[in-house]
């Protein structure tokens, strides 16, 4: 298999270990690896190092598509791909605390379990923020949404 390092704010990385593991087996059957292997292509390039602020999140691909194809993943494209897997913590973030509300949950109480699922803490992202950033996806007030979820 050859790792490849998607570069991530922590954050993700620690969603992307906790629904995924610390390193995907990359095949056509999963999300990441349909884009993945999509993007592959044969010039080579040398991986850029990333910031200090992301992570990187690994991933093994068969060395079939590397050592039989030749093909090989840019940085840009890397960092499209980590772009993905941040909507993705997005999208299923805002999933997790719809299902909850419409259990009749909290919505702040929803985001401190998701952080609990997924080992993220203060210093990853604060509550709050994710509160706030909830809100404005929902595009209403909480306390509306889950009113007329519970109808």
């Amino acid at each position: 298999m050859i790792v490849i390092q998607i570069p991530v704010k922590n954050h993700v990385k620690k969603y992307l270990i906790g629904r995924y593991g610390a390193t995907q087996k990359i095949t056509k059957k999963t999300f990441i690896g349909l884009i993945l292997l999509q993007i592959l292509e044969k010039k080579v390039e040398k991986q850029e190092t990333s910031s200090s602020t992301l992570s990187n999140y690994e991933v093994s691909v068969p060395e079939y598509y590397f050592n039989t194809k030749g093909y090989s993943v840019d940085a840009d494209k890397l960092r499209f791909l980590g772009i993905c897997l941040e909507k993705l913590f997005l999208d299923d973030f805002y999933l997790f605390v719809d299902h909850q509300l419409l259990k009749g949950g909290s919505a702040y109480k929803s985001i401190q379990f998701f952080f609990s699922l997924y080992g993220l803490s203060e210093n990853d992202l604060k509550v709050e923020s994710m509160y706030r950033n909830y809100q404005r996806y929902a595009g209403e007030s909480i306390k509306a949404k889950k009113k007329v979820k519970q109808l």
